[in-house]
């Protein structure tokens, strides 16, 4: 054989190694990206137990939930959805006892992280689970039993006493700490120096033949004219406090600009109660003064 023709038989053969390596690749690449394409996306899923007004909260890290399907009694139900998609939170709850299927799919290129919370109310709120993903995407299936928490059933077990002492407990809850102190440290001063005072003018009227002692109704008339004075010092207490951080909090944002983060007294339900309960001790008092004729405070 010619060295031409030894040439070109090198030159065919090195062509046909070139072309099965570059078949092999894009074959290779083909099967892989089929692979790819193919493999499934990875599922989880959640089984949760809620009460009824409880919040399940969905977040994301990332705007990385592209869609939510819920099957149940979507009309009994309270969403607080994004407005478009993708989105980084999706939050539901219920009224109403029922069960709810919730289908949400994340994805995003990059890693991401999905939470999962139970808001309880009163600030106080229960992971339920939590998924790290480096990239991709996510079919997560969430199915939710609202039920209605344990009502008490009045029976053998419980009293009006227990009762009574459940509301108080709730009633108190609806004011500040702050409001109990003044109320109780008021309370202690007013026993305190209303029992001496009456006290001392009983006994002056006992060693005078002049005027007679108090009887019952007179005591009672004198105690609920101090129980009035304390509902209406405490009226003033806190409307003075109230008033006052108002200005100081105005004088110093608009005369100075200084923003200053201070303890929030302005209440208004605490402020009507103040002004309600001295108004109810007053007209309680005027009542037992022009009905049974009980002689006023510090007259004989």
């Amino acid at each position: 054989m010619t060295r031409e023709g030894r040439r070109n038989s090198t030159l065919t053969y090195s062509l046909r190694i070139v072309i099965l390596l570059l078949a092999t690749t894009l074959a290779v690449g083909s099967i892989a990206g089929l692979a790819h394409a193919q493999a499934p996306s990875p599922e989880r899923s959640e089984s949760i137990d809620l009460e009824t007004s409880n919040w399940l909260l969905i977040s994301s890290n990332r705007e990385s939930l592209k869609s939510v399907d819920i099957r149940g009694n979507v009309s009994a139900a309270r969403l607080a959805s994004p407005v478009r998609y993708p989105a980084s939170s999706f939050n539901l709850t219920s009224g109403f006892q029922g069960q709810y299927s919730i289908k949400l799919t994340f994805d995003y290129p990059s890693e991401y992280e999905v939470n999962l919370l139970v808001d309880e109310g009163n600030g106080l709120r229960k992971q339920v689970a939590s998924y790290y993903f480096s990239s991709g995407q996510l079919l997560l299936t969430i199915s939710l039993d609202f039920k209605t928490p344990d009502l008490i059933h009045s029976g053998t077990n419980t009293s009006v006493w227990n009762d009574f002492a459940s509301w108080t407990a709730r009633f108190g809850d609806a004011f500040p700490f702050w409001v109990k102190l003044l109320y109780a440290m008021l309370a202690v001063q007013f026993v305190a120096v209303g029992y001496r005072w009456i006290r001392f003018e009983n006994e002056r009227r006992g060693e005078n033949s002049a005027p007679s002692r108090f009887d019952r109704g007179n005591l009672f008339y004198l105690w609920s004219e101090i129980l009035y004075k304390f509902f209406l010092t405490a009226f003033i207490v806190i409307a003075a406090m109230m008033s006052g951080q108002f200005v100081l909090l105005m004088a110093l944002k608009f005369m100075f600009l200084a923003q200053v983060n201070m303890l929030s007294l302005w209440d208004l339900f605490v402020l009507g109660f103040a002004a309600g309960i001295a108004a109810i001790a007053y007209v309680f008092r005027f009542c037992l003064e022009k009905s049974f004729d009980l002689k006023p405070l510090f007259q004989d």
